[in-house]
């Protein structure tokens, strides 16, 4: 395996100078697609989840604190004394709570979470394998396009010279206005496929740039057979199976299924939490009689610290704890049908990418036969015109079918290179990092590792 993606690397960067090759459009989307960078950042930001995970192992700690001022007035009727009061209070407290037990759901919440983050690390490497197919798409449907126009003008070219010669030979007698209509509507049909194929050209172009966020080259190289492919459909499915991440994410969301049952089962078990406390008073108060100051009542100030133990147990919480436990067990079994079904369908494509790609590469020999083949039969049927055996109907039939088995052609080649990636991106290799491409290779591992154990 090491020594075909070695090999792999070297062949991606093989290309003319002065036109793009498979590397640089894969390059250029894997550094600059706005898709492929926000799933990125998601990724990221959803590694904070272990953070919140692992919260229910630390202890929480508030602290709080207060004062207020109250003022109060008395007058008696009849000459009695009028009082007036004032009190100040400040208090603050510190509360620590820790959790010592909790039904093993806080473990459960932990390992459910580290899977959630693997199976989105699978997700992570599937969405760059598929950008990367579409990227291959583009740059093959380029080819094509290009190789179409190439074609297109040269028929038009074919086609003109034929509707001319028509012309020529009418004025003197030796064809007839049915040839020459038949070599005008030929002539006119050339054009309008070549102005058709531009239009294509343009939107291929068009997707590419979107894609890749560079702007489509004016020539771009056939692909070059860069892939070891496997010796069997068997062989295929055996390494598609392990490395397919589609098989990882399927894993990963069958074990946070599992873990969520284990932390719906801890809410019906006992749960015990350590409290602390400590806490200041200070009060102090004053009574004025008319207008002058005394002391009716000493200030105070007192303490209260205090430690203690909670034991929760859960009797009845009308169904909803078992219900969600049900509801978990359910949605395992969810996930293993859900595993099952991917492997089959990977299994599927393993099938249709292998035998499809057996096919065109039969197909883009015989294609190669099939256009010189035309090419001979046309030469010979030009021939058999000018000595009056064949008449200008015969080579414009020659010519389309010279036309056609040259689109043909063209679009074997764009199949067969395609189900060549398709059978890499099976396997888990259509990546930068499988492929060796010259680029920072994103890793959220790194960033994983960074956060996980924050406070």
């Amino acid at each position: 395996m090491k020594f075909r993606i070695v090999f792999l690397a070297t062949l991606l960067s093989c290309g003319s100078a002065h036109a793009l090759n498979v590397r640089d459009a894969l390059m250029s989307a894997y550094k600059n697609n706005q898709d492929l960078l926000a799933t990125r950042q998601d990724v990221l930001a959803k590694h904070e989840a272990i953070v919140q995970a692992k919260a229910g192992f630390r202890p929480t700690i508030q602290a709080s604190a207060g004062s207020s001022i109250s003022k109060s007035r008395t007058r008696h009727y009849g000459g009695a004394p009028t009082y007036k009061g004032l009190d100040k209070r400040q208090e603050g407290a510190v509360k620590l709570q820790q959790n010592l037990f909790k039904g093993f759901s806080d473990v459960a919440k932990v390992s459910q979470t580290e899977h959630d983050i693997a199976g989105l690390w699978a997700q992570l490497k599937d969405k760059e394998q598929q950008l990367f197919l579409q990227v291959i798409k583009a740059y093959l449907d380029l080819y094509a396009k290009y190789a179409a126009v190439e074609v297109y003008n040269a028929n038009l070219t074919v086609t003109r010279q034929n509707y001319e010669s028509a012309q020529t030979k009418k004025d003197i007698g030796e064809e007839t206005r049915t040839q020459e209509a038949l070599a005008e509507g030929k002539y006119l049909e050339a054009e309008a496929k070549l102005q058709l194929a531009k239009a294509e050209l343009e939107a291929a172009k068009a997707t590419y740039t979107q894609l890749t966020g560079e702007q489509a080259p004016e020539k771009v190289d056939r692909p070059k057979e860069i892939v070891d492919v496997p010796s069997s459909v068997e062989t295929l499915q055996d390494l598609a199976l392990r490395e397919n991440p589609k098989i990882k994410q399927a894993l990963e969301e069958i074990s946070s299924a599992k873990q969520s049952k284990k932390a719906a089962t801890g809410g019906l078990l006992p749960s015990v939490d350590l409290t602390a406390s400590t806490s200041k008073f200070f009060n102090n108060n004053k009574t004025n009689v008319n207008n002058i100051d005394i002391t009716t009542r000493p200030s105070e100030t007192q303490f209260n610290n205090q430690v203690g133990l909670n034991l929760t147990i859960p009797l009845y919480d009308a169904g909803s704890t078992r219900s969600q436990r049900r509801q978990a067990s359910e949605t395992v079994i969810a996930k293993r049908i859900n595993f099952e079904n991917v492997k089959q369908q990977i299994v599927q494509a393993c099938v249709q990418a292998y035998r499809t790609f057996v096919a065109c590469k039969i197909n883009m020999e015989n294609s190669s036969k099939q256009v010189e083949a035309q090419q001979v039969a046309l030469d010979g049927t030009t021939q058999e015109m000018q000595v009056g055996t064949k008449i200008l109907l015969d080579v414009l039939n020659a010519q389309a079918q010279l036309l056609q088995a040259k689109l043909d052609q063209i679009n074997t080649v764009q199949q067969y290179y395609l189900y060549m990636y398709q059978m890499l991106l099976l396997q888990g290799q259509l990546t930068a990092e499988g492929l060796q491409l010259p680029v920072e290779i994103f890793r959220p591992e790194k960033n994983y590792e960074e956060i996980k154990n924050h406070i």
